[in-house]
Parts: C-alpha cells; structure tokens; sequence
C-alpha cells in the first residue's frame, strides 16, 4: 500500500517543505520501508545529475544555435518570446538548483550527504560489520592508499557499527559508521594534497555536516544527531589521529 507521504518526497529532497513538516517527514522516514528508499533514489538522481553537470557542457555551437533561436525575429514572434522567457527563467533555475546546490563550505558535502542517505536506506550498510575497531581498521588496508587511526568508542555515548570503502568522484575513502542512541553518524576519511585544522560545517536536508583536515586527510562527519553531541566524537577521531 502507497505510504500517505511518498508524494513528498521530491519536496523533502529539494527542500522545499516548510520547517515543521520537514522535521515531521524526516521523523517520518525512520518507519517507513517505502519514503526511505525513495528518498535515497531521489539523492542518487540528484547525485548523478550534479556529476554530468560537472563533466559535460554543451558545445559552443550548440549555445549559439539556441540563443539564435531564441533570439530570431523570424523564427519567434515577439509576444511569443515575452510568453517563452519565464518558461526558460524558470528551467534555468530548475537545472541550476539540480547542479549547483546552495552553497556549501565544501563541494564535497552534497555528495557525502547522499552517500550518508544511501547508507542509511541500504539493507547492508557495511562491508566489515563490528564494534571493535582492531577488526575494521585492519579491513582497509591494501583498499585504501592511505591509513588512519580509529578512536576506541567503549563507555561513551557511540557504538561502532562497521565500514566500508566509498567513492567522491574517483577518490576512494572510508565511510565509518557508528549509532547515538536513535541516531547514525557517518565519518567519512579521503586523502587531500593539503593539510589545516581549520573546521567547516553546513546544514543540508536535516543533516549536521562538518569536517576537518588533518595529516593529509580530510574528515567529514554527517549525521542527524545534536552537533554539539556528536561532535565528540569528531574531537575523539581529532585525538586518535594527533601527532
């Protein structure tokens, strides 16, 4: 049977729900089998979309057919072409909000913050299930160009659950999930040329996103969680990978 919600759907992804029934939908989404998975399909598109944005552009000559066709007075009439241009206004920003996202402090966090979704719909999260963390550090090595350090979990708030190897564009990086009472947390590790302590953090879709880099790696947390809560355990990922 059809869920009530599945016709909001494309509204919660493109965020367009006012606030209360934002929270309400997303609240929603935890008991559902139908929104969940539709929504992570909606997040793929999206995904996929913002991907072909950035790798293909249309040709110089195609731009210079369309904007003749446009502008011909011989081939649109001028009350055609005032009854044609908020058509295009409005298309323009449909593609424009699909491939350019609001901004975000990183060009990555749109991506991971599907990924989180997509995690959080699959019916195998993980690749390498366990909460102890001298099993699924070892898991990634000869998958990942790079190491890092995993901080032990027992007696505070958060539960290992498992990783998995995921991929940003053609950067491979790790995708490490643990549980906060109700609540999953992704952090998410890739390989940067930089180094800097400076954090950033956004709002997407009802998620906290925020990320550090540290000794050549960029760390990215995503979750539904309180910020401040589940910052601890950004701060305890911070303390594990010190020098």
């Amino acid at each position: 049977m059809s869920c009530q919600w599945r016709e909001k759907v494309a509204l919660y992804v493109d965020d367009e729900l006012p606030p209360a029934e934002r929270q309400a939908f997303f609240a929603h989404l935890d008991a559902c089998p139908e929104c969940l998975p539709a929504v992570a399909a909606q997040m793929e598109l999206k995904k996929a979309v913002r991907m072909a944005g950035a790798r293909f552009t249309a040709p110089p000559e195609l731009r210079a057919a369309v904007y003749r066709s446009i502008h011909s007075p011989k081939s649109v009439s001028p009350w055609w072409k005032w009854a044609f241009a908020p058509v295009c206004a409005l298309l323009l920003g449909i593609v424009g909000f699909v491939l350019f996202p609001r901004s975000q402090s990183d060009p990555m966090m749109p991506a991971l913050v599907d990924q989180h979704v997509t995690t959080l719909a699959s019916e195998h999260p993980v690749d390498v299930e366990s909460n102890n963390f001298h099993n699924v550090r070892p898991w990634y090595q000869g998958k990942l160009p790079f190491t890092f350090n995993m901080p032990e979990v027992k007696d505070s708030p958060f539960t290992l659950i498992g990783g998995k190897v995921v991929y940003a564009g053609q950067n491979p990086g790790a995708e490490l999930l643990y549980q906060m009472r109700q609540h999953k947390i992704s952090i998410f590790v890739f390989q940067v040329k930089t180094t800097g302590s400076a954090p950033a953090a956004s709002h997407d879709l009802s998620f906290n996103v925020s990320s550090w880099t540290q000794g050549g790696l960029r760390y990215y947390m995503v979750t539904d969680a309180n910020k401040d809560e589940a910052g601890k355990l950004a701060v305890m990922f911070q303390q594990a990978n010190g020098s």
